[in-house]
């Protein structure tokens, strides 16, 4: 019987990743290196271009970092354990940024 508690137990045991926040940390710096290129864009009318593809291009590298860490911890993490949400929320998310400033970056060249 004390097995069966055990068991229970285990499936209510939040495993709190901290690859996981500082990667989703991570997402949200790229965000605002992003928000920080459109505002000089708007305020510029378009003369700061190199400096909008800098903060574009560090938000992008910094989506990739925000990838390797989760992933990392989810190797070096026991098969049981399996990963946190939290990290895959976290890869989520960067996976959508990584997406959006491609795109972003096609409609620029096609435009």
């Amino acid at each position: 019987m004390n097995s069966l508690n055990r068991k229970k137990t285990k499936l209510f045991i939040i495993h709190f990743s901290t690859a996981g926040m500082v990667s989703i940390l991570i997402f949200v710096g790229s965000l605002l290196f992003l928000a920080a290129g459109l505002a000089i864009a708007f305020r510029t009318y378009g003369h700061g271009d190199a400096t909008i593809a800098a903060l574009g291009f560090l938000a992008f590298f910094l989506n990739i970092l925000g990838l390797i860490f989760p992933i990392r911890d989810a190797r070096k993490r026991a098969k049981e354990e399996g990963m946190p949400v939290l990290s895959k929320v976290a890869i989520g998310l960067n996976l959508a940024g990584i997406a959006g400033i491609i795109t972003i970056y096609v409609m620029g060249i096609i435009i």
